[in-house]
């Protein structure tokens, strides 16, 4: 089998980037599986390098991003008015009383 082409390689490079992270660590696995398989065919093993090389770089970004989404402040919740906040509290408190009294 010949090496890739530029166009299977950026197909591939696309795949891996849009892969979640659990879906890129068992890529990888499969990946260092098979070049660690005495069968490999030694005409897919560039191909297989490629592919784990994109990985590993593909997951690194995708770990750095989740840490920094991680790291960074929630999202503004909107901010509830006290008079809401009494309303949803007596609300419940009354529901509470019925449900005692039933």
């Amino acid at each position: 089998m010949e090496p890739f082409t530029r166009e299977e390689e950026k197909e591939l490079v696309e795949r891996l980037d849009a892969l979640p992270l659990a879906s890129l660590e068992s890529y990888i696995a499969s990946a260092r599986s098979a070049l660690g398989n005495k069968g490999l065919a030694p005409t897919w093993r560039p191909r297989i390098e490629f592919g784990a090389r994109h990985a590993e770089q593909a997951l690194s970004k995708a770990q750095s991003v989740a840490a920094s989404e991680a790291a960074s402040p929630p999202a503004a919740t909107p901010v509830t008015s006290k008079a809401k906040k009494a309303a949803a509290a007596v609300a419940e408190i009354s529901s509470e009383q019925e449900a005692d009294e039933e």
